[in-house]
């Protein structure tokens, strides 16, 4: 089983790390991998050891079959319902598979070092492809592998944290700081290419919180983060572009962006207000909003409501919110009691990045972001698995 293991380690490290520079080779990759999950699954399962396998990471399957439960009676109402069978199975089941993967199957500790450290590093070479975008002229904003910039803004909001901590805490190996440490730096120059107010805002906030209990023991934190404070000031400052898209963060009455999505957000209330317990339907949420919801001051027709909570509650009602609200607050307030009872780095991590994907799913539909989502998953595995076996890479 150790080989199989070891195969299984390999394709999802491949499947996370290259899904969004190339869908096809992310594709058979994610296929190799529930082919090869499936096996174990069998096998650990007829062997009688599936049980003492799963029962450290028992509540939150828990959280995600409440989820899955809640979402799945808005299927009824998609007006086809093979698309919402493809949705939900999408949304509940196959972005969440690295998860299982990983918590279930990944027991050696040097291949989950492995995968873990290099989808951090390819994360960094992502961001430096971004930024080559940018200087380049590709674009006004760089995007990094594939997707959209929003894609790359919210896998970085979601990883930052998690150098941070690692950099940091002092469990962790100065080889492995000193690996992060550069891949920090790649990721804020992909943070700064992308562009995106909302992840710099995210990143502003739950930054802080992670760090600030570190930063505040050592005078050469201190300085190193007041070296980065004033470097990034000067960089705004003197970049007419950069600032003004800061800047361009509170304006709610002429930058078309922040317009529009107030605007998606006002027809959502409505939608919630006239369709409250199961909602309009699994994936029905572009269908009633081009017909009759759409604010008459609206000058685009979005495809999403740019908010996880509304989309969730306008397509799933109450009972679709109840059962995504679940699954948040388990991970924040496990990971919060954990760490409050023994600061493990691990529970900091989960925490920070959670926060951070929820912050940003304010702004964006992070929920839908199928690369990111399986990424975000994948590392949570990771760091659950080295959390309960007490590992520190």
């Amino acid at each position: 089983m150790q080989k199989i293991e070891k195969y299984l380690a390999v394709f999802i490290c491949i499947a996370v790390c290259v899904q969004r520079l190339s869908m096809a080779i992310g594709s058979i990759c994610w296929g190799i991998s529930i082919a090869l999950s499936l096996y174990l699954l069998h096998y650990y399962y007829k062997n009688k050891q599936l049980k003492e396998l799963a029962k450290n990471f028992k509540g939150y399957y828990i959280a995600f079959g409440i989820f899955a439960i809640c979402i799945l009676p808005s299927l009824y109402f998609s007006s086809d319902f093979k698309d919402g069978i493809k949705d939900y199975a999408e949304m509940c089941i196959y972005r969440m598979t690295p998860f299982f993967m990983v918590t279930l199957f990944i027991q050696n500790k040097t291949w989950l070092r492995n995968i873990f450290l290099v989808f951090l590093f390819a994360t960094g070479i992502d961001s430096v492809v971004a930024v080559g975008q940018l200087m380049l002229g590709y674009s006004s904003r760089g995007w990094g592998f594939g997707g959209n910039t929003l894609n790359l803004a919210s896998l970085l909001c979601i990883v930052i944290p998690i150098l941070l901590i690692i950099i940091l805490d002092s469990h962790f190996s100065e080889k492995t700081k000193n690996i992060c440490k550069i891949i920090l730096v790649l990721c804020i120059g992909g943070l700064l290419a992308g562009k995106s107010r909302g992840a710099w805002l995210t990143v502003a906030i739950v930054a802080p919180l992670v760090s600030g209990i570190y930063i505040i023991k050592s005078k050469k934190a201190i300085i190193v983060t007041l070296a980065v404070l004033v470097g990034l000031g000067t960089f705004f400052a003197n970049s007419d572009t950069f600032k003004n898209r800061l800047v361009s963060t509170a304006n709610v009455t002429t930058d078309s962006s922040n317009v529009e999505r107030i605007l998606i957000w006002k027809s959502c209330i409505r939608m919630i207000e006239d369709y409250p317990v199961l909602g309009v339907g699994l994936g029905e949420f572009k269908n009633f909003y081009d017909n009759g919801y759409q604010e008459a001051e609206s000058k685009v027709s979005l495809v999403h409501a740019h908010n996880n909570i509304l989309q969730i509650c306008v397509e799933s009602g109450l009972v679709g919110l109840f059962g995504f609200l679940y699954l948040a607050f388990y991970i924040f307030v496990k990971n919060l009691i954990d760490w409050r009872k023994d600061k493990n780095p691990y529970s900091l991590m989960i925490w920070g990045a959670w926060l951070a994907f929820m912050s940003f799913g304010m702004f964006d539909l992070t929920m839908h972001h199928s690369a990111v989502t399986k990424a975000m998953w994948f590392l949570f595995g990771c760091i659950l698995v080295f959390k309960n076996r007490r590992i520190y890479i």
